[in-house]
């Protein structure tokens, strides 16, 4: 393959429009390897039953949107007021909350590939959509393949670690067919739930650039819970501890004040593993944390690997030692001991991806959305670069474990 085709094929951008791909996707998740054909007619609903764990199965889902011209006005004048839509699904229709998703490299407007955030209980706070308040629809713009999301977050899954769930479904907005879009599982208080059943009353920041467990980085987490925290002592709490740990005691402190170290160097082994570029190790971007008050403990959890997969836009392929960012991952790097054990989380990353045959459901989960991704109508890539790039993270993922360890073994 040539370098300008493999460069396609992961995700490089050729229209100079796009070029901002490797900028942040809002701090805005993969079940059964089962094939299923996604030839557009067969696309369609699904009998959800009672449990939401259908929209992150093996079905492509068919939504619809309509909006008024008023609510268009009105997104085209701030994208992210939320304006009146009805979203129907499987003839059952829902009057939601709609404002558009993304920032810099991910947003689109409505006469592009919008993506949307859908809120059910914004005009009726008894509302829900299958026990859910709220649904996020990502555009997929900046991965050619639609499927680093989907393979990283099953990667999240098999490790054990706090993840969104994620899934797929083609979108109509008035009629007209915008594309596959990745569903993926909001970050909200019916997540925390499910995770921190019992222990689900703390609060949950959103990081991104500019936030860091670090001092002086505090003010730039946000909360994602509905409200404002009247007490950020805990997240001040969280960075003076970390903060005030030495080489020596770095790992424990992780250990003390996290829901074990082993679940965070999981999570940033994971991270480079995946060559994703645009997460908390590598670029302090696209992690929340929750603070669960009963335990007194934190979870770091994974937003938006939309990055991961692909090799680097120059060519070269991602560094497990060279790229971290993220203030605990590099101050755990120069720790002895917090190193010797992220080492030790990093060969177990390897061995899970290739004893859960990630690269077997990498191959199933591209066969699946295949036509969906090539004949998408709004994708910036086409049917060309998307067949390249699906091609391209087959193959990545088949590749990376015998790479990675190249690398270490390189040092």
């Amino acid at each position: 393959m040539s370098l300008l085709v493999l460069l396609l094929a992961c995700g490089t951008p050729l229209d100079p429009a796009l070029d901002d791909t490797a900028a942040a996707d809002d701090t805005a998740a993969a079940d059964d390897t089962a094939a299923a054909d996604t030839d557009t007619d067969d696309t369609g609903p699904v009998d959800p039953g009672d449990d939401e764990d259908f929209l992150f199965a093996d079905d492509i889902l068919a939504f619809a949107l309509t909006l008024d011209e008023a609510a268009l006005t009105a997104l085209a004048a701030d994208p992210k007021t939320d304006v009146h839509a009805t979203l129907t699904y499987a003839g059952e229709s829902y009057e939601v909350g709609l404002h558009l998703k993304g920032n810099n490299g991910s947003f689109r407007d409505m006469s592009e590939k919008a993506a949307f955030k859908i809120d059910f209980h914004q005009w009726d706070d008894a509302q829900r959509f299958h026990g859910l308040k709220r649904l996020t629809f990502n555009n997929m713009v900046q991965d050619a393949s639609m499927s680093s999301e989907h393979a990283a977050y099953r990667l999240y899954g098999e490790l054990g670690l706090v993840t969104p769930r994620h899934g797929y479904a083609q979108i109509t907005v008035n009629g007209e067919l915008y594309g596959l879009y990745g569903v993926v599982e909001t970050l909200d208080i019916e997540f925390i739930e499910r995770w921190f059943e019992g222990d689900d009353g703390g609060n949950l920041y959103e990081g991104g650039y500019g936030a860091d467990i670090m001092d002086g980085r505090d003010d730039n987490f946000e909360l994602k819970v509905d409200g404002e925290p009247t007490d950020r002592s805990d997240i001040v709490a969280l960075i003076n501890a970390t903060d005030a740990s030495t080489t020596a005691d770095h790992l424990d402190v992780l250990d003390a004040r996290f829901t074990g170290a082993d679940a965070l160097l999981d999570l940033w082994a994971a991270e480079l593993a995946t060559g994703n570029d645009d997460a908390y190790s590598t670029l302090a971007n696209n992690f929340l944390v929750y603070h669960a008050p009963g335990a007194d403990r934190w979870t770091m959890i994974p937003w938006g690997p939309d990055q991961a997969f692909r090799t680097r836009y120059d060519g070269t392929e991602p560094s497990v030692r060279e790229d971290l960012y993220g203030e605990l991952a590099i101050r755990c790097r120069a720790a002895p001991a917090c190193a010797a054990r992220f080492d030790e989380r990093l060969e177990h990353v390897l061995a899970v991806w290739e004893s859960s045959d990630l690269a077997g459901y990498v191959d199933t989960e591209t066969a699946r959305i295949e036509d969906a991704c090539r004949e998408d109508p709004r994708s910036p890539w086409g049917d060309y670069g998307c067949r390249d790039a699906l091609a391209a993270i087959r193959t990545w993922a088949r590749a990376r474990p015998d790479a990675v360890r190249a690398q270490i073994a390189g040092e």
